[in-house]
């Protein structure tokens, strides 16, 4: 067994095959790795809840049509 480098701990996930696939294709797509993948995954995660629980609106507009959608993260 490796030794853990300080301040990280190894953890096993179970995926699905189908989520699996989607972190591989964002791994290759920019060249990471999936632990890195995962880390992203995750801050996002948290910065989006904060954000919102702040009661900031979090939106994504079409470039070319302008139109406007509220996220909602529960």
């Amino acid at each position: 067994m490796k030794p853990e480098v300080a301040g990280y701990r190894k953890i096993s996930v179970n995926l699905s095959d189908e989520v699996l696939g989607a972190a591989r294709d964002l791994a290759d797509r920019n060249n990471v790795t999936l632990t890195e993948v995962l880390r992203r995954a995750i801050s996002t995660q948290v910065f989006l809840e904060e954000a919102q629980r702040e009661g900031k609106a979090i939106l994504l507009r079409d470039p070319v049509t302008k139109e406007t959608e509220r996220m909602i993260f529960r």
